[in-house]
């Protein structure tokens, strides 16, 4: 199954980017079509969202790994996985990695899941909101998943 990943450097601290990233209830300010994060205890997270028209309310696990600044994720029935992970850069400035790989669609979506080109975007979108929040330039950035009502359902969150 597919396998994505993409990087962007961000003018923080690898432990403030992680910080940021593994406050579940910052889920909503990263994650694309994500509209609430609801703790589950220290390893269990339940997400709601929307995206392109549809509801999800999805439950998963996270697992933080503070000592390489590094978050892991995972879909209860095993169709999406992932991590995202902080490395220093040199100059105050972090290189952050984000790893989405897919394995079938969600619950009640057929055999469909997201195009390549919207998951890319979706997780260019992630870290974009991600960079601008911990360099305090800006907010959430929604990719075309969150708003565009045509074609299979799709989740972007990772």
């Amino acid at each position: 199954m597919p396998e994505f990943e993409h990087s962007l450097t961000m003018r923080a601290s690898a432990d403030q980017v992680f910080d940021f990233i593994a406050d579940v209830r910052n889920m909503p300010r990263y994650l694309p079509t994500t509209k609430s994060a609801q703790p589950q205890g220290d390893d269990r997270v339940r997400l709601p969202g929307e995206a392109r028209g549809h509801r999800y309310d999805a439950d998963g696990w996270v697992r933080r790994l503070a000592d390489r600044n590094r978050l892991e994720w995972g879909a209860d029935e095993g169709y999406y996985s992932g991590w995202l992970e902080a490395r220093e850069d040199g100059d105050g400035q972090t290189r952050v990695t984000v790893h989405l790989r897919i394995d079938g669609a969600p619950p009640g979506a057929g055999e469909h899941y997201a195009p390549p080109e919207r998951v890319r975007e979706g997780l260019e979108a992630g870290l974009r909101s991600i960079q601008q929040q911990v360099e305090g330039t800006g907010g959430k950035v929604e990719p075309s998943a969150a708003t565009d009502s045509h074609g299979a359902d799709q989740r972007m969150n990772g």
